[in-house]
């Protein structure tokens, strides 16, 4: 066993064997014996004479608290990592420094995150859970100076829809799993409004089910359907005139796919994968079925969870398997990532469609998928670490 100690007057950290050297850090910085008994910060299980793997998990500015983001995951990150040997702390774009960064640890006696000043780590895991800081001057720095140290790092940003959809569209060997999608102009709306009886609208910086809506033609119009409201146009120029109102971002459309029902309700895959090793695996895979007339299956919309192998068979497991580590394989092309998560549907044919590929993927709230996701996640930090 490890044990941490602090001295808040020099800033510095010790450790409490005067015999065992113990390093830490990419750059390696060796912990001195602590002078006095008073009691240790943090206990690592771990036999070695260095603190392995160091991880920092990259999250967002908050001025009212340490940092924004997962918390319940970064503190899960933490407690697993002790277990083996290693160790995480929590930072922001505000707790960058030349020679150390300004890292928080969670207490669980007195539940309370503290800052202290950490080395650089031996891998970045970036969850800043906002566009906009991530895409900022200090946040890109950043990431030209881990490269520059050495440092890996993943999850470099967030996935734009139309980036990723039309990769994935140019590869013949995925081109037919996409449906037909274009960015939201007026020549692609009317396009697609008179080649599909639905179409789907979608913001390209979009999550959680933000911003999108349907319109679905009718015998005596357009149907505008959105979380919130369903209203009837007469015309196309009045569904135009409305829709100048409702984007007021960059979009998608997205040709509507009849999916499977189950007990009358639409219902989608959502599969989480992870590169623990030097090839992709499927963590686990979740179905979420929309309400009854909603609008999309995410659960934070009214969407609900279905037991996979209740309905699910074997086949679809295998295909899903498959489609989904080739479409990993093709993201990895464009993105400095060892995760993410996929939403797939199946038809009435039992065609499968890609719809969406997720950046920093969220919980999956069946808890055997979240257990796997957090044991790889852990074989993950130790495979790609710089010591």
């Amino acid at each position: 066993m490890i044990e941490l100690f602090y001295h808040h007057a020099n800033k510095r950290w010790y450790q409490k064997s005067s015999y065992q050297s113990i390093y830490w850090g990419k750059e390696p910085t060796k912990l001195s014996p602590f002078p006095s008994s008073s009691s240790s910060i943090i206990q690592l299980q771990s036999s070695f004479d260095a603190i392995r793997p160091l991880v920092g998990i990259f999250a967002g500015s908050n001025r009212k608290h340490h940092f924004s983001g997962n918390g319940t995951l970064f503190k899960t990150i933490q407690q697993n990592l002790t277990e083996c040997g290693g160790l995480s702390y929590v930072f922001t774009p505000e707790d960058i420094f030349p020679s150390f960064i300004r890292g928080y640890l969670y207490n669980p006696i007195s539940k309370k995150w503290t800052g202290f000043r950490f080395p650089y780590p031996n891998i970045v895991y970036n969850r800043i859970p906002n566009r906009e800081e991530e895409c900022s001057n200090k946040v890109t720095a950043f990431f030209s100076l881990l490269k520059k140290k050495g440092i890996p790092y993943f999850n470099r940003s967030f996935f734009q829809k139309d980036h990723i959809l039309s990769h994935l569209a140019a590869k013949d060997s995925l081109s037919p799993f996409i449906p037909e999608t274009a960015p939201a102009t007026e020549v692609n709306f009317k396009h697609f409004i008179d080649s599909y009886p639905s179409v789907f609208f979608k913001p390209t910086a979009g999550s959680k089910g933000r911003g999108i809506f349907k319109v679905n033609r009718v015998d005596s119009g357009f149907h505008y359907i959105d979380h919130k409201r369903n209203v009837l146009f007469s015309t196309f120029h009045s569904l135009q005139e409305h829709l100048i109102t409702q984007i007021d971002e960059p979009y998608i459309m997205q040709r509507d796919i009849n999916l499977t029902t189950h007990q009358g309700d639409h219902f989608d895959f959502r599969v989480l994968l992870q590169k623990p090793f030097k090839s992709w695996q499927v963590t686990g895979i979740g179905i979420r079925a929309a309400p009854s007339n909603g609008l999309t299956t995410h659960v934070p919309k009214g969407g609900r969870i279905l037991p996979f192998h209740k309905i699910a068979t074997q086949e679809d497991e295998a295909r899903l398997h498959a489609l989904a580590i080739r479409i990993a394989e093709a993201l990895e092309e464009k993105e400095e990532m060892l995760e993410c998560s996929l939403d797939i549907g199946k038809d009435h044919h039992g065609r499968l469609w890609l719809f969406e590929a997720n950046a920093k993927p969220m919980r999956f709230d069946e808890p055997h998928i979240h257990e796997a996701f957090i044991r790889s996640l852990i074989t993950t930090f130790r495979t790609y670490s710089a010591y």
